[in-house]
Protein backbone atom coordinates (compact mmCIF):
# COMPACT_ATOMS: atom_id res chain seq x y z
CA UNK A 1 0.00 0.00 0.00
CA UNK A 2 2.93 2.63 1.00
CA UNK A 3 4.17 1.86 -2.74
CA UNK A 4 1.28 2.45 -4.57
CA UNK A 5 0.78 5.72 -2.57
CA UNK A 6 4.32 6.57 -3.30
CA UNK A 7 3.72 5.81 -6.64
CA UNK A 8 0.70 7.97 -7.07
CA UNK A 9 2.42 11.14 -5.40
CA UNK A 10 5.47 11.21 -7.49
CA UNK A 11 2.60 10.76 -10.99
CA UNK A 12 0.83 13.71 -9.43
CA UNK A 13 3.93 15.76 -9.14
CA UNK A 14 5.26 14.43 -12.93
CA UNK A 15 2.21 15.67 -14.40
CA UNK A 16 0.98 12.62 -15.41
CA UNK A 17 -0.75 9.02 -15.49
CA UNK A 18 -3.03 9.01 -12.14
CA UNK A 19 -2.78 12.60 -11.03
CA UNK A 20 -5.26 13.59 -14.01
CA UNK A 21 -8.13 11.53 -12.04
CA UNK A 22 -7.24 13.16 -8.89
CA UNK A 23 -9.65 15.92 -7.44
CA UNK A 24 -8.66 19.50 -7.91
CA UNK A 25 -6.54 21.49 -5.18
CA UNK A 26 -8.30 24.44 -3.59
CA UNK A 27 -6.06 27.26 -3.92
CA UNK A 28 -7.66 30.23 -1.89
CA UNK A 29 -4.82 31.58 -0.10
CA UNK A 30 -0.64 32.03 -1.11
CA UNK A 31 1.50 33.40 1.58
CA UNK A 32 3.05 35.71 -0.86
CA UNK A 33 6.95 35.65 -0.41
CA UNK A 34 8.96 38.84 -1.21
CA UNK A 35 12.21 39.98 -1.04
CA UNK A 36 12.60 42.89 -2.92
CA UNK A 37 10.38 45.83 -1.48
CA UNK A 38 12.62 48.72 -4.00
CA UNK A 39 11.22 51.65 -4.82
CA UNK A 40 12.28 53.23 -8.34
CA UNK A 41 11.78 56.61 -9.75
CA UNK A 42 9.11 57.11 -12.66
CA UNK A 43 9.16 60.68 -13.56
CA UNK A 44 7.99 62.41 -10.82
CA UNK A 45 6.43 59.46 -9.21
CA UNK A 46 8.04 56.97 -7.37
CA UNK A 47 7.19 53.00 -7.80
CA UNK A 48 7.41 49.88 -6.38
CA UNK A 49 7.09 46.75 -9.14
CA UNK A 50 6.72 44.29 -6.53
CA UNK A 51 3.78 45.75 -4.91
CA UNK A 52 2.49 46.91 -8.32
CA UNK A 53 2.81 42.74 -9.14
CA UNK A 54 1.03 41.86 -6.19
CA UNK A 55 -2.00 44.09 -6.68
CA UNK A 56 -2.26 43.61 -10.33
CA UNK A 57 -2.75 39.48 -9.56
CA UNK A 58 -4.92 40.28 -6.31
CA UNK A 59 -7.33 42.15 -8.73
CA UNK A 60 -7.25 39.40 -11.00
CA UNK A 61 -7.47 36.59 -8.75
CA UNK A 62 -10.11 37.81 -6.62
CA UNK A 63 -10.78 34.13 -5.06
CA UNK A 64 -7.45 33.98 -3.96
CA UNK A 65 -6.02 35.89 -0.86
CA UNK A 66 -2.35 36.84 -1.44
CA UNK A 67 -0.56 37.50 2.40
CA UNK A 68 2.69 39.42 1.44
CA UNK A 69 5.48 38.73 3.65
CA UNK A 70 8.73 39.77 3.55
CA UNK A 71 11.59 37.54 3.38
CA UNK A 72 15.11 37.36 2.35
CA UNK A 73 16.45 34.69 -0.46
CA UNK A 74 17.72 32.18 1.96
CA UNK A 75 14.44 31.92 4.40
CA UNK A 76 12.00 31.87 0.97
CA UNK A 77 13.73 28.79 -0.47
CA UNK A 78 13.65 27.17 3.21
CA UNK A 79 9.84 27.51 3.04
CA UNK A 80 9.65 26.62 -0.21
CA UNK A 81 11.82 22.74 0.24
CA UNK A 82 9.56 21.93 3.30
CA UNK A 83 6.56 22.76 0.75
CA UNK A 84 4.97 24.93 2.73
CA UNK A 85 2.17 26.80 0.99
CA UNK A 86 3.70 29.78 -0.21
CA UNK A 87 4.91 31.22 -3.84
CA UNK A 88 8.45 33.85 -4.18
CA UNK A 89 6.99 36.57 -5.67
CA UNK A 90 10.65 37.20 -8.09
CA UNK A 91 13.17 34.08 -7.89
CA UNK A 92 16.15 33.49 -10.56
CA UNK A 93 15.44 30.29 -12.51
CA UNK A 94 18.07 27.55 -12.21
CA UNK A 95 18.24 24.19 -12.32
CA UNK A 96 18.56 23.08 -8.50
CA UNK A 97 15.20 25.40 -7.84
CA UNK A 98 13.66 23.90 -11.03
CA UNK A 99 13.92 20.67 -8.64
CA UNK A 100 12.06 22.81 -6.26
CA UNK A 101 9.95 24.23 -7.26
CA UNK A 102 7.05 25.22 -10.38
CA UNK A 103 7.71 28.62 -11.98
CA UNK A 104 6.10 30.80 -14.18
CA UNK A 105 8.38 33.56 -15.72
CA UNK A 106 8.06 37.25 -15.06
CA UNK A 107 11.27 38.90 -16.22
CA UNK A 108 14.35 38.86 -18.50
CA UNK A 109 16.75 40.07 -16.29
CA UNK A 110 20.03 41.80 -17.72
CA UNK A 111 23.08 40.21 -16.22
CA UNK A 112 24.25 40.98 -12.82
CA UNK A 113 27.51 43.48 -12.13
CA UNK A 114 29.72 43.72 -9.77
CA UNK A 115 29.70 46.86 -7.47
CA UNK A 116 32.14 47.89 -6.50
CA UNK A 117 33.67 51.39 -4.81
CA UNK A 118 35.22 53.65 -7.62
CA UNK A 119 38.40 54.33 -5.53
CA UNK A 120 39.02 50.46 -5.65
CA UNK A 121 38.48 49.81 -9.25
CA UNK A 122 41.67 49.68 -10.78
CA UNK A 123 42.82 46.79 -8.06
CA UNK A 124 40.09 44.38 -9.86
CA UNK A 125 41.47 41.98 -12.12
CA UNK A 126 40.01 43.43 -15.35
CA UNK A 127 39.99 41.93 -19.28
CA UNK A 128 40.49 44.06 -21.79
CA UNK A 129 37.05 44.78 -22.71
CA UNK A 130 36.36 46.32 -18.85
CA UNK A 131 35.14 43.13 -17.62
CA UNK A 132 35.54 42.00 -14.03
CA UNK A 133 37.25 38.12 -13.43
CA UNK A 134 35.69 37.02 -10.74
CA UNK A 135 37.74 33.87 -10.01
CA UNK A 136 40.91 36.42 -9.71
CA UNK A 137 38.82 38.65 -7.49
CA UNK A 138 38.04 35.91 -5.31
CA UNK A 139 41.17 34.69 -4.84
CA UNK A 140 42.38 38.02 -4.21
CA UNK A 141 42.65 38.48 0.17
CA UNK A 142 43.04 41.88 -0.18
CA UNK A 143 39.83 43.28 -1.54
CA UNK A 144 36.68 42.53 0.33
CA UNK A 145 33.48 40.85 -0.86
CA UNK A 146 29.59 40.61 0.42
CA UNK A 147 26.50 38.55 -1.12
CA UNK A 148 23.43 37.73 0.71
CA UNK A 149 23.24 34.55 1.40
CA UNK A 150 20.91 32.27 -0.30
CA UNK A 151 20.44 34.73 -3.60
CA UNK A 152 21.11 33.06 -7.07
CA UNK A 153 22.47 35.35 -9.83
CA UNK A 154 21.94 33.09 -12.46
CA UNK A 155 23.30 30.01 -13.40
CA UNK A 156 26.69 31.35 -14.39
CA UNK A 157 27.58 33.37 -11.28
CA UNK A 158 26.37 30.48 -9.10
CA UNK A 159 28.88 28.35 -10.73
CA UNK A 160 31.70 31.11 -9.89
CA UNK A 161 30.73 32.31 -6.86
CA UNK A 162 30.23 28.00 -5.73
CA UNK A 163 34.34 27.56 -5.33
CA UNK A 164 35.93 26.68 -2.01
CA UNK A 165 34.49 27.18 0.92
CA UNK A 166 35.94 28.99 3.80
CA UNK A 167 37.00 32.37 1.78
CA UNK A 168 37.50 34.87 4.17
CA UNK A 169 37.61 37.30 1.39
CA UNK A 170 33.63 36.71 0.58
CA UNK A 171 30.96 37.19 3.29
CA UNK A 172 27.57 35.47 3.09
CA UNK A 173 25.34 37.51 5.01
CA UNK A 174 21.97 37.20 5.82
CA UNK A 175 19.41 40.39 5.72
CA UNK A 176 15.75 41.25 5.62
CA UNK A 177 15.97 41.88 1.58
CA UNK A 178 17.87 40.84 -1.48
CA UNK A 179 21.32 42.23 0.43
CA UNK A 180 19.74 46.70 -0.37
CA UNK A 181 22.32 47.11 2.84
CA UNK A 182 25.13 46.02 1.14
CA UNK A 183 25.42 49.31 -0.81
CA UNK A 184 25.57 51.29 1.80
CA UNK A 185 28.05 48.96 3.50
CA UNK A 186 30.51 49.36 0.45
CA UNK A 187 30.14 53.38 0.25
CA UNK A 188 31.51 53.07 4.05
CA UNK A 189 34.65 51.26 3.47
CA UNK A 190 32.74 48.06 5.08
CA UNK A 191 33.29 46.09 2.04
CA UNK A 192 35.26 46.64 -1.72
CA UNK A 193 32.62 44.90 -3.37
CA UNK A 194 28.86 42.83 -4.02
CA UNK A 195 26.93 41.36 -6.91
CA UNK A 196 24.00 42.85 -8.15
CA UNK A 197 21.24 43.62 -10.85
CA UNK A 198 21.74 47.20 -12.88
CA UNK A 199 18.33 48.47 -11.30
CA UNK A 200 19.59 48.53 -8.01
CA UNK A 201 22.01 52.04 -8.62
CA UNK A 202 18.93 53.22 -10.51
CA UNK A 203 17.01 52.97 -6.90
CA UNK A 204 19.43 53.89 -4.89
CA UNK A 205 19.92 57.12 -7.35
CA UNK A 206 16.34 58.24 -5.96
CA UNK A 207 17.84 58.50 -3.04
CA UNK A 208 20.61 60.88 -3.55
CA UNK A 209 23.95 60.84 -4.53
CA UNK A 210 25.35 58.82 -2.67
CA UNK A 211 25.80 56.41 -5.77
CA UNK A 212 27.97 58.42 -7.27
CA UNK A 213 30.96 56.57 -5.19
CA UNK A 214 30.18 53.25 -6.86
CA UNK A 215 31.05 51.62 -10.41
CA UNK A 216 28.83 48.72 -12.14
CA UNK A 217 31.18 46.65 -14.27
CA UNK A 218 30.21 43.02 -16.45
CA UNK A 219 31.44 40.28 -14.98
CA UNK A 220 33.42 37.70 -17.52
CA UNK A 221 31.63 34.49 -18.83
CA UNK A 222 28.72 36.38 -16.93
CA UNK A 223 26.62 38.41 -19.71
CA UNK A 224 23.63 36.75 -20.49
CA UNK A 225 20.17 37.86 -19.07
CA UNK A 226 18.53 36.03 -16.68
CA UNK A 227 15.02 34.84 -16.32
CA UNK A 228 13.28 35.44 -13.44
CA UNK A 229 9.82 34.02 -12.64
CA UNK A 230 7.59 33.52 -9.79
CA UNK A 231 8.28 30.02 -7.69
CA UNK A 232 5.84 27.61 -5.83
CA UNK A 233 6.85 24.41 -4.29
CA UNK A 234 6.54 21.34 -6.32
CA UNK A 235 3.45 19.77 -4.90
CA UNK A 236 0.37 19.39 -6.34
CA UNK A 237 -0.76 22.65 -3.94
CA UNK A 238 1.89 24.82 -6.19
CA UNK A 239 1.39 23.03 -9.30
CA UNK A 240 -2.48 24.57 -8.76
CA UNK A 241 -1.66 27.71 -7.69
CA UNK A 242 0.93 28.57 -10.44
CA UNK A 243 -1.36 27.45 -13.32
CA UNK A 244 -3.75 30.06 -11.41
CA UNK A 245 -0.90 32.87 -11.38
CA UNK A 246 0.11 31.61 -15.17
CA UNK A 247 -3.13 32.10 -16.60
CA UNK A 248 -3.30 35.31 -15.25
CA UNK A 249 -0.31 36.53 -16.58
CA UNK A 250 -0.44 34.60 -19.72
CA UNK A 251 -2.30 37.43 -21.55
CA UNK A 252 -1.35 40.96 -23.58
CA UNK A 253 -2.56 42.80 -20.59
CA UNK A 254 -0.03 40.72 -18.11
CA UNK A 255 2.95 40.90 -20.61
CA UNK A 256 2.31 44.72 -20.84
CA UNK A 257 2.32 45.01 -16.83
CA UNK A 258 5.29 42.93 -16.33
CA UNK A 259 7.62 44.86 -19.29
CA UNK A 260 6.51 48.43 -17.86
CA UNK A 261 7.49 47.32 -14.40
CA UNK A 262 10.69 46.59 -15.43
CA UNK A 263 10.93 49.10 -17.85
CA UNK A 264 11.38 51.65 -14.41
CA UNK A 265 13.84 49.91 -12.68
CA UNK A 266 16.35 49.69 -15.29
CA UNK A 267 18.63 52.84 -17.27
CA UNK A 268 17.75 53.81 -20.31
CA UNK A 269 20.74 52.59 -21.97
CA UNK A 270 20.26 49.17 -20.58
CA UNK A 271 16.35 49.30 -21.71
CA UNK A 272 17.46 49.88 -25.36
CA UNK A 273 20.10 47.41 -25.10
CA UNK A 274 17.67 44.94 -24.55
CA UNK A 275 14.59 45.85 -26.43
CA UNK A 276 14.74 43.19 -28.82
CA UNK A 277 15.56 40.44 -26.60
CA UNK A 278 12.18 41.65 -24.28
CA UNK A 279 9.94 42.08 -27.34
CA UNK A 280 10.71 38.19 -27.82
CA UNK A 281 10.67 37.28 -24.54
CA UNK A 282 7.10 39.28 -24.04
CA UNK A 283 5.75 38.23 -26.85
CA UNK A 284 5.82 34.91 -25.43
CA UNK A 285 4.69 36.07 -21.80
CA UNK A 286 1.81 37.44 -23.55
CA UNK A 287 0.04 33.97 -23.56
CA UNK A 288 -0.06 31.06 -20.79
CA UNK A 289 2.95 28.75 -20.49
CA UNK A 290 2.78 25.67 -22.41
CA UNK A 291 3.01 22.18 -20.21
CA UNK A 292 2.75 24.05 -17.30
Amino acid sequence: MKRRTAALALAALAGGGQAAEAPPVAVDTIVWLVSNTMAVPDGDATRRPADELTQWLQARLPGVAFKPVIANAERSWVLIRRQQRVCHAGAARTAERERLAYFTNTWLVPPPQLIVRRDRRDALPLDSQGAVDLPALLADTSLRGIVPQGRSYGPALDALLAGPAGRPQLQHLFGGDYGSQLLQMIEQGRADYTLDYPNVLVTRASRGPGDAALAALPVKGALEPVISGIACPRTPWGRAAIRRIDAALGTPEGAAMLRDTLRVSLPADTQRAYADAWDAFFKQRSRPTPGL
